[in-house]
């Protein structure tokens, strides 16, 4: 503990060289921390050997990349380097989370945001609370309802030949995405990484220009068994519970939308499935995604 005191990594900013710190880069790879934090045992020793109070960053990196390919694969070495060359550089990348509520999408863009130190994170329902301000119940009333019994506040000039619980999901999310757009574009002009996460989002209400962005991720979080869906709508929530429980089946219609949406514009689906980690999923096609955007540079 006292020789870790001494050495430090010298990056953009100088910090204290931590086998936590270190450890916590390589979630985003799949290790656990304690994984991570014992992996780095041996790294560790030689950066100590190296008897050099600074350490260019890239030194770090070139030790554990090599590690990484003794004791597991070249792959994984390459995919640790193009993250932290990412980490290094000015690009943003911006995820989209989308997916029916109970679908766990808010603690999943939480952790995947900690993993890759992505400041703002922000959920679709603070956005439609702004616009609920903005926009009365007189003008917009679909927005004012929740988005599950925004059917109920249709008027009569909609054709009863669509389904009245997905017109008025989209009558709802529709205003809901005008906002998502400024954040967007509040983000291009900041160039900040951001993710954004909510039912809200059907691809059909985004130009294409964006979800082909080369830095745009966009995903579909979807619970195929609806008892795995229910228990997680039981367990996730507590004010809101019986509603949620009692709109379960338009809940059920809004996700099948949503992953017909994802599915026909052959966007990535991601389904969470009791006893396997729809994270490591999620992680895969970030890393996926950040390799792409590196290698194209």
């Amino acid at each position: 503990m006292e020789r870790e005191a001494h050495v430090f990594i010298q990056g953009r900013t100088k910090q204290l060289l931590s086998r936590g710190i270190l450890a916590k880069k390589l979630t985003l790879l799949g290790f656990s921390p304690s994984e991570g934090y014992e992996f780095l045992i041996d790294i560790y020793d030689d950066i100590i050997n190296l008897k050099q109070e600074v350490i260019l960053k890239e030194k770090i990196d070139e030790i554990i990349s090599s590690h990484l390919a003794t004791s597991y694969n070249a792959t994984l070495a390459d995919q640790y380097l193009k993250v932290e060359e990412w980490r290094d550089s000015h690009i943003p990348i911006w995820i989209l989370i989308a997916g029916a509520i109970g679908a766990g999408k808010s603690t999943l863009s939480r952790r995947i945001a900690g993993e890759l130190g992505i400041q703002q994170v922000i959920g679709t329902d603070v956005v439609r609370d702004i616009l609920r301000k903005i926009l009365s119940k007189d003008i917009v009333p679909e927005l004012h309802s929740t988005s599950y019994s925004a059917f109920k506040s249709l008027r009569p000039i909609y054709s009863s030949r669509f389904d009245e619980i997905i017109l008025g999901f989209e009558n709802h999310s529709k205003f809901v995405n005008l906002g998502v757009d400024a954040v967007l574009s509040r983000a291009e002009k900041e160039n900040v990484s951001i993710i954004i996460e909510g039912e809200h989002l059907l691809p059909a209400f985004f130009d294409e220009a964006i979800l082909s962005k080369p830095n745009v991720l966009y995903i579909t979080i979807s619970v195929p068994d609806s008892d795995f869906h229910r228990e997680n709508l039981s367990s996730q929530y507590t004010k809101e519970k019986e509603e949620l429980l009692a709109n379960f089946d338009y809940i059920r219609k809004i996700q099948e939308h949503l992953v017909n949406e994802t599915t026909i514009r052959k966007l990535p689906l991601v389904e969470t499935i009791k006893g396997e980690s729809t994270t490591s999923k999620v992680r895969k096609l970030v890393i996926d995604k950040i390799v792409s955007i590196i290698t194209s540079q």
